[in-house]
């Protein structure tokens, strides 16, 4: 394996990550545009991707072209729903919430689900995940693995200025 295979390896993940920067750079400067920051930054970096591509085309081999843009692709496509989670993750359970019950006005859903119910109903998911159980009317955390989930989702508030009230 030499250098130039290393690089291939690794640049796309690099990409990515100068992707990511630029996407939280961006939100520092204006956070009011936040889907159009993530896919600006996404064409931005896929752009500088592809000119370094065509400027040293006779470095690289055609599996090597195709290997630094899918993975690119696919790197990008799991930060972008990575950092859509806290969002995407209400929006569904609304959405199925809505599906349930077809006759539901909004008033009606922002009467029967104030956001304590919601809270009662992420738990009771929680519980029946078996991602916490319940001892002692204390709440134990089964699955350690989403502490690193849930430290990176606080860095990510801390990084938005999210407040949830």
């Amino acid at each position: 394996m030499n250098k130039l295979d290393i690089i291939v390896i690794f640049l796309p993940f690099i990409f990515t990550f100068f992707y990511a920067l630029i996407f939280f750079a961006r939100q520092q400067i204006n956070s009011k545009h936040y889907l159009s920051n993530l896919i600006y930054s996404f064409i931005f970096i896929l752009f500088i991707n592809l000119y370094l591509i065509l400027k040293f085309f006779n470095l690289f081999s055609s599996q090597q072209v195709f290997y630094i843009v899918f993975v690119y692709l696919c790197s990008s496509f799991i930060f972008m729903n990575l950092i859509q989670i806290p969002i995407s993750s209400l929006q569904a359970k609304i959405l199925k919430i809505i599906f349930k019950d077809p006759n539901l006005t909004e008033k009606l859903i922002l009467k029967k689900y104030k956001s304590s119910n919601v809270f009662e109903e992420r738990i009771k998911t929680f519980l029946f995940n078996k991602t916490i159980t319940i001892k002692n009317s204390l709440i134990i955390l089964e699955n350690k693995k989403i502490l690193l989930f849930y430290t990176f989702l606080k860095f990510l508030k801390k990084i938005y200025n999210i407040k949830i009230s």
